[in-house]
């Protein structure tokens, strides 16, 4: 399409949109196109759904499995047509905090069997795939830890459903995410996330600056 597709992954608390961030601001000091989105969320519509799925409803009924994961593609399919798709044809540089992969570890974990994921990946992704993964693996017993302690600054703490389930199930999609970049070296790029901030960014532009250079975005 003409741009370059970049993927954050990790578990709770893994320091994965924080290096987004700074990337986001390297790219920009650079002066190269680039915009940011997450998932879910990225749209105005999908700010609606993202509520409905990470925040506790007051009733303490919980969605079913399938009616979860609908939702998330429901977003997913907004998303790539109201965005990711016209920021990759107008050649731009797309940062992306989460997309399939969490999808298939987190549904994964819940029991979703992966001929479910592979339909509605092909329904709604036909062959769109990043062009770069970057999955921030770490230990959940302490990554849970970080994430609990920096939602307790928002006023809507409500919004870290995932952050309260069992660490058993942290674990399950930390496997999940490995098992997948197994199956997928050329795309993913494991960093180590309980490195300093300093390391994990220095780990992130040598695995991004590859890509861009082989892309055109920058010389050699």
């Amino acid at each position: 399409m003409g741009g370059v597709f970049i993927t954050f992954e990790g578990i709770e608390g893994s320091g994965k949109s924080t290096q987004m961030g700074l990337l986001e601001d390297r790219l920009v000091a650079l002066e190269l196109p680039c915009v940011s989105s997450k998932e879910p969320g990225g749209t105005s519509l999908g700010g609606e759904l993202r509520s409905l799925l990470l925040t506790s409803h007051p009733s303490g009924e919980k969605w079913h499995p399938i009616a979860e994961l609908l939702l998330f593609y429901a977003d997913r399919a907004q998303h790539v047509e109201a965005l990711v798709k016209p920021a990759l044809l107008d050649g731009k540089i797309v940062l992306l905090d989460r997309f399939e992969d969490s999808t298939r570890a987190y549904q994964g974990a819940q029991g979703i069997s992966e001929s479910t994921l592979d339909s509605l990946r092909r329904v709604v992704l036909n062959d769109l795939r990043p062009h770069l993964t970057l999955l921030f693996d770490a230990d959940p017993e302490k990554t849970l830890a970080r994430a609990i302690a920096r939602n307790s600054g928002y006023a809507d703490f409500s919004e870290t459903r995932f952050d309260c389930e069992a660490l058993s199930f942290h674990q399950k999609v930390r496997e999940g995410f490995l098992n997948i970049a197994l199956q997928e070296p050329d795309r993913i790029c494991v960093i180590k996330a309980d490195e300093s901030q300093e390391v994990v960014a220095a780990n992130v532009w040598s695995a991004v600056i590859k890509l861009l250079v082989g892309a055109g975005f920058l010389e050699g």
